[in-house]
């Protein structure tokens, strides 16, 4: 029978693939056979990690397993891939049978409008050229308390409007009361229009139709003098429009105006930038700009992460959980950042500066072990970076004192460090928790914390 394998950047969470399986129920004929505390497991085997996780306490009909892999785009990577087949999924293979596409955020319309609605729109474009049949989901997975209901602020309205014109189903959200898909452009200009203009001095973003090409206004460069493409907000929402633009019909020239581009920073490029990517895919021009004569998409759309530090971080923050551990917070490299949960499990995002005003510094991955009342501080890094990790644990004063002793009165605090790569095959520092090599080989520190060296004696490992 075949399998379903989950490829993502994030770290799995059991309430985001509760709700990725009741899509693909609803979508694909399938129906829940099983649904218990669902517990997800990384699969260790003579103290080596597959590179795998298998999805316990939720079954469906037509699969036998659900089975989760980490990967990494090559440039604007949707945050869940969906593939039903028997074995796991190749790299660049024509053949393999994705049949969902998935975005996940948390982030509300009253916590971030640009973010919650463009910043990731460039996403949903990108996958075209690579997957163009495949079904698009946005999926808000809201943490914080529900709000009282009230009508979405006008960008909420105008972006989630443009994806369901791009046919791109929104779940988590009810799209019945204000919601629409466009049915022409004229409508999509008149509505852009009518939206409240930004602050004197910024760039607004204006739709202007001409006989021979439509001109949309937009500033890409951040900061507004730096010539280049950085603006990702402004990204997302300039790749939406002109993709919403060719879905409704229009073949002309598409003209990005008042972006703040230099000819350098493109020459400078050769191409080799998500916005032009997305330039090349759509036929857009940069008004005043000599685009650059060929782009080339990179060859995979996705690949097999093998080299980033979270690769250690995140198997320890699963494995935790799945031996009871309490998750605080996490900030694994390239995730979404998350909230810090206190231990009556009350959420609270943490700033970017201390009560001093200094630079607050994050772990990774905080957890908390209650029958030890040890919580772990774990800075990830990678084998080549190890003496940056230990430099780094020793500036977490600030979120101790401001927020974990406040939360977890009386508990024992472990800075430490988990670390990915290379083939060494032993002990490597005494901030180290864990190492993993790039065979999947596990070791622990013999100093560890019983209940960190009882959870990976239970898969295999040997301290």
């Amino acid at each position: 029978m075949e399998n379903l394998w989950l490829l993502t950047e994030e770290r799995p969470k059991p309430s985001v693939i509760l709700q990725i399986v009741e899509m693909y129920c609803n979508d694909f004929d399938d129906k829940i056979t099983l649904k218990e505390e669902i517990r997800i497991k990384p699969i260790i085997e003579n103290g080596i990690f597959k590179f795998v996780y298998v999805i316990e306490g939720l079954k469906v009909d037509g699969a036998n397993n659900i089975y989760i892999k980490t990967v990494s785009g090559s440039s604007s990577f949707l945050d869940f891939l969906l593939f039903k087949q028997e074995y796991a999924p190749k790299e660049g293979c024509s053949t393999d049978n994705l049949i969902m596409a998935i975005e996940e955020t948390k982030t509300s319309d009253d916590e971030s409008r640009n973010t919650g609605v463009y910043q990731r729109g460039s996403k949903f474009v990108y996958i075209s050229p690579y997957y163009d049949k495949v079904k698009l989901y946005m999926l808000y997975n809201e943490e914080l308390e529900a709000r009282e209901d009230k009508k979405p602020s006008d960008t909420s309205i105008f972006g989630t409007n443009i994806l369901l014109t791009l046919g791109v189903t929104i779940v988590g959200k009810d799209t019945s009361k204000w919601f629409k898909p466009f049915e022409s452009l004229d409508e999509l200009i008149r509505f852009k229009a009518s939206m409240r203009k930004p602050p004197a001095g910024n760039v607004p973003i204006e739709i202007r139709k001409f006989q021979d090409r439509i001109e949309i206004s937009g500033r890409l460069s951040k900061p507004a003098d730096a010539g280049n493409i950085g603006h990702d907000p402004n990204i997302g929402a300039l790749s939406m429009i002109s993709k919403c633009i060719r879905t409704l019909g229009w073949t002309k020239d598409i003209v990005i105006t008042m972006h703040g581009v230099t000819q350098a920073y493109i020459n400078k490029t050769k191409g080799k930038n998500k916005f032009l990517y997305i330039c090349n895919i759509l036929g857009l021009k940069l008004d005043g700009i000599v685009m650059p004569k060929s782009v080339s998409l990179p060859e995979l759309y996705w690949h097999y992460e093998m080299s980033s530090e979270k690769m250690t971080s995140i198997l320890l923050h699963v494995l935790g959980m799945y031996n009871g551990m309490y998750g605080v917070y996490e900030n694994h490299a390239g995730c979404e950042r998350g909230y810090f949960r206190t231990k009556s499990g009350k959420l609270i995002t943490l700033p970017k500066k201390d009560k001093q005003g200094i630079n607050l510094y994050l772990p990774d991955v905080v957890l908390y072990d209650e029958p030890s009342n040890i919580i772990l501080l774990v800075e990830g890094k990678k084998l080549s970076t190890l003496s940056n990790g230990i430099e780094e644990i020793q500036y977490y004063d600030s979120i101790e004192n401001e927020y974990i002793k406040p939360a977890y009165k009386g508990v024992d605090i472990l800075r430490c460090i988990s670390i990915f790569g290379g083939n060494n095959s032993g002990y490597l520092h005494k901030d180290v928790l864990i190492y993993m090599n790039l065979s999947g080989k596990i070791f622990i520190n013999p100093n560890a914390p019983e209940c960190v060296k009882s959870m990976f004696k239970n898969v295999g490992v040997t301290i």
